[in-house]
């Protein structure tokens, strides 16, 4: 455990570090190509009212050694806000040290207070990350991530659909015609169904 580590909320100062730090986990990660953000972005983004992010900066006798960066999202399901972290970063000369425990508690303070469960994604195959996780009590979801590029979309746009097959085989019960989640059902107007 780090005796001399303070964990403090970030601030518009703390960007160009944090950059750096993003670049550090970019690289970690081998997806250094995906990591496009720019100081511009992020003062904008910080400077918001509410900020479009958030995030907690750890620091010992050394300077900063970490990181955890988070938004506030909305839950359709539980009608509620909730805390989605982006982010979790440890320097590699701190790592084993507990300072991702110390992030994590610190973050756990601000969900506690406001009433909000928080959730990330994790590689599946980052061995300490899982046992720091497992360490707080946290528990994986059994989900698969997608994400859709903008390319994949404009793509997905732009493709022509090829018209219903003539020949479409009618729903067990003769009413209706296959459709991309199941048969499309069709009512009349004299409230009968085809």
């Amino acid at each position: 455990m780090v005796t001399d580590l303070t964990v403090r909320p970030l601030g518009a100062a703390d960007v160009p570090m944090l950059l750096d730090m993003l670049r550090e986990l970019a690289a970690f990660t081998g997806d250094l190509a995906a990591m496009t953000a720019q100081r511009a972005d992020l003062d904008e983004a910080l400077a918001e009212v509410p900020p479009r992010f958030r995030g907690l900066i750890a620091e010992d006798g050394s300077g900063v050694v970490g990181y955890v960066t988070y938004t506030i999202d909305y839950s359709v399901w539980t009608g509620g806000d909730f805390i989605r972290v982006d982010d979790v970063y440890v320097r590699d000369r701190a790592r084993g040290r507990g300072i991702g425990r110390q992030l994590m508690r610190a973050l756990a303070d601000i969900g506690v207070s406001q009433a909000m469960r928080v959730r990330w994604e994790m590689a599946s195959d980052n061995a300490g990350a899982r046992r720091l996780y497992d360490g707080i009590g946290a528990g994986p979801v059994d989900k698969t991530i997608w994400r859709w590029p903008v390319a994949a979309m404009e793509s997905f746009l732009n493709r022509t659909e090829p018209p219903p097959a003539a020949d479409a085989v009618p729903s067990e019960a003769g009413r209706g015609l296959p459709g991309e989640d199941g048969f499309i059902l069709v009512l009349r107007r004299d409230g009968g169904a085809e």
